[in-house]
């Protein structure tokens, strides 16, 4: 009919599949996004997010990277530890500093470790995932009160193959907010977590940290 709208044809509608219904608005979002990226990255760079309980918390968070990287960054929960630092004194106000060229300009550094869970990205592995209570993270300051937490990954014990890190929110915002007060120079509760007795030895040769020299063993003596 003229003076209406003609509709562009669509290889792939997510309206008429039995999927819409179920999952709605996260469906539509899914296929939006899907359809402005080149396909060789379409499920690349996925990201996910779970509820599912991980060391007795409810919030956890699947990392955004490329296979072979050993490891991530997180900025999209700076938003948390904004949220965590709450009315703290700090100015000027922290910020993420996401730019790999200023990792020679760092003005402190800490490292220390968190919690998370990683998932065998190789499928003919016998291994399926693990769980470490000894996640390293190194935490480093800049000018200005930027920031930014790299943490590290791990290999399977059975094919040493990267894993895939769901990382525990909970642990990682306690830890940054924990530091960037300490640097402030505000008193503040050491955060306490750690290893169950009994727990499975951390291994070395398979910690990403560990391998780049840090020492997650010692990191949890320190604080």
């Amino acid at each position: 009919m003229e003076g209406d709208e003609k509709v562009p044809y669509r290889l792939f509608d997510p309206f008429f599949t039995p999927c819409y219904r179920m999952f709605g608005a996260q469906w539509r979002r899914a296929m939006a996004m899907l359809a402005n990226q080149p396909l060789s990255k379409r499920f690349r760079h996925a990201k996910f997010e779970s509820s599912a309980p991980l060391f007795g918390s409810t919030s956890t968070r699947w990392s955004t990277h490329k296979a072979d990287d050993t490891t991530v960054k997180f900025p999209s929960l700076h938003a948390d530890i904004e949220k965590a630092l709450g009315t703290a004194s700090i100015i000027p106000k922290p910020w993420f500093n996401d730019h790999s060229e200023d990792d020679g300009k760092a003005t402190q550094e800490y490292f220390t470790h968190v919690m998370g869970r990683f998932k065998c990205q190789n499928q003919n592995c016998s291994k399926s995932g693990w769980s470490s209570k000894k996640v390293g993270i190194l935490i480093r300051q800049f000018s200005g009160n930027g920031y930014y937490a790299l943490v590290f990954k791990q290999r399977c014990r059975v094919c040493d193959k990267l894993g895939v890190l769901r990382l525990n929110q909970d642990s990682y915002v306690k830890r940054v907010v924990y530091r960037l007060k300490k640097w402030a120079g505000i008193a503040v509760e050491k955060p306490v977590f750690g290893g169950k007795r009994g727990e499975r030895r951390h291994e070395r040769k398979f910690c990403e940290a560990c391998l780049a020299g840090y020492d997650c063993q010692k990191a949890s003596l320190e604080e």
